[in-house]
């Protein structure tokens, strides 16, 4: 006779097949051009409120991708950061931008690595989701140092400055890797992806520590006058 899968372990392939439907779904539409239905369809869901079952709403389904993904990203993360500080290159801005998105650039050697760098640009590009904050306010160990390094670094720049471009670090990197899969093959193309990243990190360290311009601190002091 033969032995039923329990039921927990269906629940969680069914899951699982639900987000990562999505997260193709979402990578190739956006965030609103896909229904519930056709990602119940896609996952093989002939139960229409089988996503509702599991997510209860598509905020939470969105939130479920993240973790799904992020978990194993940070501890790549964590593994890098903690080799740099092994050799005391806390300092070395261009390695701590280097570790904390390694990680994400491996992901362009799979297609659902590339996938999911395709949903973090869709997300970044809803007004409805503020993906830089999310990852500034992350509890993900790896996350926290990474803040905590190039925090430290930017010291000189005005707290509302250095905050400023660690959203652009956020919005910088996920938007210009989820680009070149659009006109390259992430999969194949290693030494062409492995120039751009290099590049995409030069150009992430010279903004971060850009001068700031009277230009700048003229329009923060306004803007300060009328936080007053």
């Amino acid at each position: 006779m033969q032995q039923k899968e329990p039921t927990t372990t269906r629940r969680g392939e069914t899951r699982t097949r639900l987000i990562l439907a999505a997260e193709k779904l979402f990578g190739e539409r956006g965030i609103h051009g896909v229904t519930l239905k056709e990602i119940n369809e896609a996952a093989g869901q002939r139960n229409e409120s089988a996503l509702h079952y599991h997510f209860g709403s598509k905020t939470a389904l969105l939130e479920a991708i993240l973790v799904y993904r992020a978990k194993a990203i940070d501890e790549r993360r964590v593994a890098y950061l903690s080799e740099l500080l092994n050799e005391g290159r806390e300092g070395d801005l261009r390695a701590v931008v280097s570790a904390s998105f390694l990680p994400m650039v491996e992901l362009l050697e799979t297609e659902d690595g590339v996938r999911f760098v395709r949903f973090l640009a869709q997300m970044l590009n809803d007004p409805d989701i503020d993906l830089p904050g999310i990852a500034l306010r992350s509890d993900l160990g790896g996350i926290l140092q990474t803040n905590s390094l190039i925090s430290a670094a930017l010291g000189d720049l005005p707290p509302e400055i250095a905050i400023q471009r660690q959203r652009f670090l956020v919005e910088m990197a996920v938007s210009s890797l989820a680009i070149w899969t659009r006109h390259h093959d992430g999969t194949g193309e290693a030494a062409a992806r492995a120039l751009f990243v290099a590049n995409l990190f030069d150009s992430i360290v010279g903004f971060l520590k850009a001068p700031v311009s009277a230009q700048t601190l003229d329009a923060l002091k306004r803007v300060s006058k009328k936080k007053k």
